[in-house]
């Protein structure tokens, strides 16, 4: 028997038996993301039978409709028989291992009154109905999905995954709308690339676009798109000789037009360039889904291409969890990284997930700028069980490593905050497609049990904690840059890390999030800029009690924003309504110095709920 190469979750410790039985599928797929659909699954007993206590347990995929026996009217209802007339069949549903709501759940057929022989089947009617209409919905994510059927032949409890357990394909729906990514910043006159993706209305690239879309250029002249793969075109050697800011527009037969993010023309290369990234991502490395059963090198491949091609993004780290992986798989997250990163195209850092629980003061990504010789540390192991001992054990690589936490606020899995060390904790991630963890009270909370009560990103801060902030996506279906969804369940929109690098490649990314020269959004890509005396978001600046303190936004973002707001010490100290995209201004904090270190962060919301948060200044006396 051999374990499962492939993240299906709770599956994982399971094993594939031998001679445990066949089984077949009717109808065979595909099926439409979204749609309904009933499937008979008949399982026919292998040589080793099964014996009076045991039975089937029947998976189907995570997001599609839960199976359930009680309620014929309601979906997932499930009709079962066995033709051994001596055997009845009992069913019992088996929920996700503490209660997480991303985890699929089984239903449990067990053999009572008899054994089960060789030759004897199982027949499970899944989205049955009286009416024969179908009534169990297929999953949002389109990919390849797997029926997952397990036996315990022997009655004891040891479930045996079953070697060819059905899989077809969810397809995506029809073309929706249009995802465009560009540069944020570009050279007048120098040629730039546009991305466009046409996606269904579950976030899918829509594969079955029919038409290519076309650029409108200032001039209202228009260039076309072409198709790089199915659902994805760009528009190669766009130039933009007029200075400021644009707003390029999009269209395509069929789908609402479609706007560029902001793109601002400079008259030469800047000191410092805005990247975009996701530097979040669970894989099927782990507990995340990915589109079939896999190789570790083909999992990783997959994240890097989506972030790549598929989402346009900058940069971004395949985060699978430390305590799942084996050395072999981190030798490919670590090699995938190297291969993958490419000079002003695309960055891949090498990254894992320390997962820690609450007591642990909660989850950590670390991120390495080296990609060989680095280690994979676990919280379970006596030697980095806790905070103080994972920095214990990277004292080797200061500098260059990063230990940033994510969703604090978990109730489960949160932050303390009770240990520190600047050293390596630089950064904190405030918002992914789980929610934000900001403070008590702020927009898009966080998805599952929550305490902001000293676990908030404020309440770090006011610790004296000097953290810079991103965001990312934490999504679990193995897509950073652009997903909604935990695991195959829809949330918030995933977040993006937004960096001031002085140059495109991992050491000057890396340099830029260890600076604190960053910020995060929602997923929108808004231009932040933020100043207090000219020091930049993420400085650490002293000042006289009499010196002015000037405080300086300046904005650009993809849909007219409703409010600004500067957060001094925690709280809110002057907001501005400006209703456009384009937002710049100057406020000077007349109160002073408040203690003796202060600290500033700015706040942008969209009039469309998108928000961005950029890292503080702090002033010290």
């Amino acid at each position: 028997m051999t374990t499962p190469q492939r993240g299906i979750g709770a599956l994982r410790e399971y094993f594939y038996g031998e001679d445990i039985g066949q089984v077949e599928i009717d109808p065979e797929g595909p099926i439409v993301a979204g749609r309904m659909g009933k499937w008979r699954v008949t399982c026919e007993v292998g040589p080793r039978g099964i014996s009076q206590g045991g039975g089937l347990r029947f998976t189907p995929p995570n997001g599609f409709t839960t199976p359930q026996f009680e309620d014929v009217t309601a979906p997932g209802y499930c009709k079962f028989r066995c033709s051994n007339e001596n055997v009845s069949l009992v069913p019992s549903l088996i929920e996700p291992v503490l209660g997480y709501t991303f985890l699929p759940a089984s239903l449990d057929l067990i053999a009572q009154g008899s054994s089960l022989l060789e030759g004897d089947f199982i027949e499970l009617d899944y989205g049955w109905t009286p009416s024969g209409i179908p009534g169990a919905q297929a999953q949002f994510l389109a990919m390849p999905v797997e029926f997952t059927l397990s036996i315990d032949p022997g009655g004891e409890g040891n479930w045996e995954l079953l070697p060819d357990s059905p899989t077809f394909d969810v397809m995506p729906e029809e073309p929706s709308f249009l995802w465009v990514t560009v540069p944020a910043q570009v050279v007048a006159g120098q040629a730039f690339s546009v991305r466009a993706v046409t996606r269904d209305c579950f976030h899918n690239v829509a594969t079955t676009a029919s038409s290519i879309p076309n650029l409108e250029l200032p001039d209202e002249s228009t260039v076309s798109f072409r198709q790089e793969s199915p659902g994805i075109f760009v528009c190669e050697n766009v130039k933009l000789t007029a200075r400021g800011v644009h707003r390029l527009k999009i269209s395509a037969d069929g789908l609402p037009t479609a706007h560029t993010p902001p793109i601002q023309v400079l008259e030469e290369i800047p000191d410092r360039t805005l990247l975009f990234g996701d530097p979040h991502c669970m894989s099927g490395l782990c507990v995340g889904e990915y589109p079939r059963p896999s190789t570790a090198r083909e999992i990783v491949e997959y994240v890097h291409s989506y972030a790549r091609d598929c989402a346009g993004v900058d940069f971004a780290a395949c985060t699978s969890l430390a305590m799942r992986m084996d050395e072999a798989q981190w030798k490919e997250v670590a090699d995938a990284a190297n291969r993958f990163s490419e000079a002003g195209r695309y960055v891949a850092l090498p990254a894992y997930e320390w997962f820690g629980m609450l007591e642990q003061d909660g989850n950590k990504n670390v991120y390495f700028l080296d990609d060989q010789d680095i280690p994979k540390l676990d919280s379970r192991s006596p030697d980095s069980n806790d905070p103080k001992k994972l920095w214990e054990q990277l004292e080797e690589f200061e500098g260059r490593v990063m230990t940033i936490p994510h969703h604090s606020v978990s109730a489960v899995i949160g932050t303390r905050w009770r240990w520190h060390d600047p050293r390596f904790q630089r950064l904190v991630e405030i918002y992914s497609c789980w929610g934000n963890s900001e403070a008590k009270g702020c927009e898009r909370p966080l998805v599952n049990p929550a305490r902001y009560e000293g676990q908030s990103v404020q309440d770090a801060l006011e610790k004296g904690y000097r953290l810079g902030i991103i965001a990312g996506s934490d999504t679990h279906t193995s897509q950073p840059g652009f997903s909604n969804r935990l695991r195959l369940k829809n949330a918030w929109r995933g977040g993006l890390a937004c960096v001031w690098a002085k140059t495109f490649d991992r050491e000057g990314i890396f340099k830029a999030l260890w600076e604190r020269r960053c910020y995060g959004t929602t997923g929108a890509r808004i231009i932040l800029e933020f100043s207090l005396n000219d020091a930049p978001m993420g400085s650490e600046i002293k000042l006289n009690e009499s010196t002015e303190r000037k405080l300086k936004v300046q904005a650009e973002a993809c849909s007219p924003v409703s409010k600004v707001a500067i957060i001094k010490n925690a709280r809110e100290i002057h907001a501005d309504e400006p209703g456009r995209e384009s937002v710049s201004f100057e406020w000077f904090d007349s109160s002073g110095r408040e203690r003796e270190s202060d600290y500033y962060y700015v706040r942008l919301i969209q009039d469309d709920g998108e928000m961005a948060w950029s890292s503080p200044i702090w002033v010290d006396s």
